[in-house]
């Protein structure tokens, strides 16, 4: 478990705030599915996220009360994380918030897990996820074809930490 509050490293707009997730936080996110990478028919999303979050480490951005987003990773082997994230729509209006946000729960992971990689796919067609992906410090390695449930094209990026 995480031992630092996102509430204390990120300068947060009013009414905006991190919280521990909780299964029913993801049924109020609206996204689109280029956010999500593999919701099949027999899983929900829900059951998706729940199973990321208590694989690895899972945080809710609160707006008004309302979930409208959930950071998450899930440790691979030691010193190396996939990170997630499924925002709402309604996060556009917050760029600056949700990208020192980002930072700061790459960093915590970081520090917390001992990383020294962080890794994270990303749709190709999907500009505004590559760029603020790039704003919070990804770089991109390579391309996985045919990726996606939907043979969609993928991003590999990462973070490297050298130590």
């Amino acid at each position: 478990m995480i031992a630092f509050d996102l509430n204390e490293q990120v300068r947060r707009p009013n009414g905006a705030i991190f919280m521990p997730y909780a299964p029913d936080h993801v049924s109020y996110i609206n996204t689109n599915n280029k956010d999500i990478l593999c919701i099949g028919d027999s899983v929900s999303r829900e059951q998706l996220v729940t199973a990321q979050a208590n694989m690895g480490e899972a945080t809710t951005v609160m707006i008004h009360g309302q979930p409208v987003g959930v950071f998450g990773m899930v440790p691979l082997w030691p010193g190396v994380a996939e990170m997630w994230f499924i925002p709402d729509e309604r996060l556009r209006a917050y760029p600056i918030f949700m990208t020192r946000g980002g930072r700061a729960f790459m960093d915590i992971c970081a520090i917390s897990y001992g990383l020294h990689r962080q890794q994270i796919t990303v749709r190709c067609d999907h500009e505004a996820a590559v760029k603020w992906a790039n704003a919070i410090g990804f770089k991109q390695e390579g391309i996985l074809k045919a990726y996606g449930t939907d043979k969609a094209d993928f991003y590999m990026m990462s973070i490297v930490r050298q130590t």
